[in-house]
């Protein structure tokens, strides 16, 4: 029993020294590819970073009409009507969700109060 320890330990410490390795290679050729092509690594100087992203006035009117339209869209959709009822996290209000029938009829049917039995098979 205590061979077959000793060899799972040390086939845990190669397995685990294997790991550690390929680890080093792969970090160490990481950084020689780095330091191989520094300019890749530069970021965008911001006037130039400015200049791509500026764009013409009709196009920022556009997503300004856009920007207007969807938010009125999800005014819309949040407005409640009084013909639709208020909607709660669960269902509709004055309707009580499917966890809380099930957890009634469960509880009644534990207590001998529904009219089916345990053994019958519910539809």
């Amino acid at each position: 029993m205590s061979e077959d320890l000793a060899e799972a330990a040390l086939l845990i410490l190669m397995g685990m020294a294997v790991v550690f390795c390929a680890l080093v290679i792969l970090m160490s050729a990481i950084m020689i590819i780095n330091r191989m092509t520094p300019d890749r690594g530069k970021k965008a100087e911001g006037p130039v970073l400015l200049e791509a992203t500026e764009s013409e006035d009709s196009d920022r009117g556009r997503i300004a009409a856009l920007a207007v339209a969807v938010a009125k869209a999800m005014e819309r959709e949040q407005e409640v009507t009084p013909e639709q009822g208020m909607v709660s996290a669960v269902g509709w209000a004055g309707e009580p969700s499917r966890w809380v029938v099930s957890g009634r009829e469960q509880a009644m049917r534990s207590r001998g109060k529904a009219g089916r039995q345990w053994g019958r098979r519910s539809d």
